[in-house]
């Protein structure tokens, strides 16, 4: 009868006050314990500590938890490059304990990995360009892009030997370039434009710095590669920089994608998140060596090489935010990328449909994009 009664005193406890009490490990009463552990099995509840991080095995927390419940941290996936730094800003300085939100970092660093977890629910959004936004809808996941962290300018390009003056001269060259990632669509981007596609040149798949060393060997008539080796060009006798980022900004985005069921159930904290990234990116503005240094701690890259890398991208302020994105009646260049990035990775077979709601891949975050920034 005690046993009981303890089960029910712990049980009531644990659901009362804020939200659902999470234990793992309680040292109770052995029977109790058993009976506890049998309640939760069969609730397909999963437990931790609070000071204990979640793993990207823990099954879903029961959908009763408050939607503005700030304690559950954000699961956010990225793959291994500093354009993502607003984020860890945000985390590092305060912005994000300001809005009462933690974030639980992780690296997946395949877009295949990304979209598995995603659809498993086992994150909450990842690190994605505009096109990979476009192939993970195309392959299922129900996400939408939340925040550009930064548009790439020069750091991204196309080399090519002197004698292939302009794009329209790649036709029938061998082009080196990563299949499905964000370089081929900037080159699918480029020879649209001239009125070629993918299938007039001699695609060489390769990963995108391998491309570039292969070009520097001599090896292929033209990569679509980035920095280090767009530096490097110059190492290369006849060789030049046909096009980089920088001519066409926008193409190329770093940004913040999220399960839309996230969205829906969370929104309140996804604008706080938003708003905390934002502020994050102007105390860069006025602070970039400690955030230089903040980004060279967390990516394990020497400095000088996280100065390099900067050189070649933007980082977008809430306000630029605002404009890339645009309304819901008024959209912005955002809209207009990831309707690109749709086509031609049909047209290529990247993706082996459109995705037909392409118009709410963007996240509109209404009043929040009118908010200011103080």
């Amino acid at each position: 009868m005690f046993k009981r009664y303890l089960f029910w005193l712990i049980l009531v406890l644990s659901l009362t006050g804020n939200g659902i009490a999470i234990y793992s490990g309680c040292n109770l009463y052995e029977p109790v314990a058993s009976e506890w552990a049998s309640l939760m099995s069969n609730k397909k509840w999963a437990f931790r500590k609070d000071n204990d991080p979640p793993s990207l095995s823990t099954a879903s927390l029961p959908t009763s938890i408050s939607t503005t419940n700030r304690k559950i941290p954000f699961k956010i996936a990225f793959n291994t490059w500093l354009g993502y730094s607003p984020l860890v800003w945000a985390r590092d300085k305060g912005f994000l304990d300001k809005e009462g939100l933690s974030v639980e970092i992780v690296f997946l660093e395949g877009i295949a990995e990304k979209n598995s977890a995603l659809l498993r629910g086992d994150i909450d959004g990842v690190g994605h360009t505009a096109d990979s936004a476009v192939t993970s809808n195309a392959s299922g996941v129900d996400g939408q892009i939340v925040y550009i962290f930064d548009k790439s300018f020069g750091a991204d390009g196309i080399l090519a030997d002197k004698s292939i003056e302009t794009v329209k001269d790649l036709k029938g060259k061998q082009v080196a370039v990563e299949p499905g990632f964000t370089g081929q669509f900037f080159l699918l981007s480029l020879l649209n434009e001239v009125g070629l596609t993918g299938h007039d040149i001699k695609t060489i798949p390769m990963d995108t710095g391998s491309a570039g060393s292969a070009f520097m060997a001599g090896k292929v008539d033209a990569a679509v590669t980035w920095e280090p080796w767009i530096g490097k060009s110059k190492q290369r006798q006849n060789a030049h920089i046909l096009a980089t980022s920088a001519d066409h900004p926008g193409l190329i985005i770093d940004l913040l994608y999220m399960r839309r069921e996230t969205i829906e159930k969370r929104k309140a904290d996804v604008d706080a998140l938003i708003l905390a990234m934002g502020r994050a990116t102007q105390w860069y503005l006025t602070h970039k060596d400690e955030g230089d240094s903040i980004m060279a701690k967390f990516w394990k890259l020497p400095l000088d090489e996280v100065r390099t890398t900067v050189d070649g991208m933007r980082f977008m302020t809430l306000e630029e935010n605002r404009n890339f994105f645009g309304t819901r009646e008024r959209p912005g260049e955002l809209l207009m990328t990831v309707k690109k990035a749709n086509n031609l990775w049909f047209e290529s077979g990247i993706t082996k449909s459109l995705i037909h709601d392409v118009d709410g891949l963007p996240y509109y975050s209404g009043s929040l994009m009118h908010k200011s920034i103080e």
